[in-house]
């Protein structure tokens, strides 16, 4: 299943709004505001892939998001 922490930068003011839609969007498992270059932190899963390209393009889409970064989970399956 593809999973990704998609970190997300926010027009200021806009943090908690964000967050409050981002955490509603089907396939996202938590979300938490940081400091750093970013302004909040997803990880979201969904499968089959065109599912969880609709998640990415919802959170890019939220009003007062201004900028994301997907950084996909590389699982290694397990050697028999």
């Amino acid at each position: 299943m593809p999973k990704a922490f998609v970190m997300i930068d926010v027009h200021p003011g806009k943090e908690d709004a964000v967050e409050a839609i981002v955490r509603q969007v089907a396939g996202v498992q938590f979300v938490y505001q940081v400091t750093g270059e970013f302004d909040m932190i997803a990880f979201i899963e969904a499968e089959p892939y065109h599912a969880f390209a609709r998640v990415v393009d919802t959170i890019r889409k939220t009003e007062g998001v201004r900028d994301t970064d997907t950084q996909l989970v590389l699982e290694k399956k397990p050697t028999a």
